[in-house]
């Protein structure tokens, strides 16, 4: 069956992340000892944590904005407004990568062309502001459909995320291929008949995008 949907997550692909930038500056202002903000970076973090365990919720849109704000306040003993929490959680998006967000937008003609991202509301709303700064439209505009974890109440790696891109898109499982940086999402993606693509880095990314044509 051939490929028809390339399906694509956001952070660590089309957008440039960097957690450390936040786990740095919440650390800072916490008195919490070091170290108590890593699982805020869960590609690499892998001790579990009542943090980690609200940042996931968060992310599966399970407490809003005020509620997620407040709990960093408690958890992670920290003393700042709205507005400041807003800035210092936004530091981990460092840039949209444009070229390869180009070249995406150019496979349209062949392929539909899809987001699956875990992601949150504060976030969204700062990736949707670099995008259209750029574009002067957001990802919901730009590509065919887009599916954020916290407006599906599901996250991967679980496979009823990918169960519900499956039967939302109307297109078969072995007809989605799905590119992401993370490999057990990787992995659950090809639980459910997608195709899964690893993305180690965006050259070689870009490289074989350009072979698709």
């Amino acid at each position: 069956m051939s490929i028809k949907v390339l399906l694509f997550d956001l952070g660590g692909v089309i957008i440039d992340i960097d957690p450390l930038n936040t786990i740095k500056e919440f650390q800072k202002k916490s008195s919490k000892p070091s170290g108590s903000f890593e699982g805020l970076d869960y590609r690499y973090s892998k001790n579990d944590s009542e943090l980690m365990s609200f940042f996931y919720e968060y992310e599966k849109g399970l407490v809003s904005e005020s509620e997620f704000r407040e709990g960093l306040r408690k958890l992670g003993k920290i003393n700042l407004n709205d507005s400041k929490i807003d800035k210092i959680w936004n530091l981990g998006i460092v840039k949209i990568n444009e070229e390869l967000l180009n070249y995406i937008v150019s496979l349209n003609e062949r392929y539909s062309i899809m987001i699956l991202s875990n992601t949150n509301s504060i976030h969204r709303k700062y990736f949707d502001t670099l995008v259209t700064n750029l574009y002067g439209k957001n990802f919901n505009q730009i590509f065919n459909r887009v599916y954020y974890s916290y407006e599906l109440g599901l996250r991967k790696p679980e496979k009823e995320i990918y169960e519900f891109v499956v039967k939302d898109s109307g297109f078969l499982s072995n007809e989605i291929l799905f590119f992401d940086d993370i490999k057990e999402n990787i992995e659950s993606c090809e639980n459910v008949g997608m195709k899964g693509y690893k993305v180690n880095n965006i050259l070689d990314l870009m490289s074989y995008l350009k072979n698709l044509l």
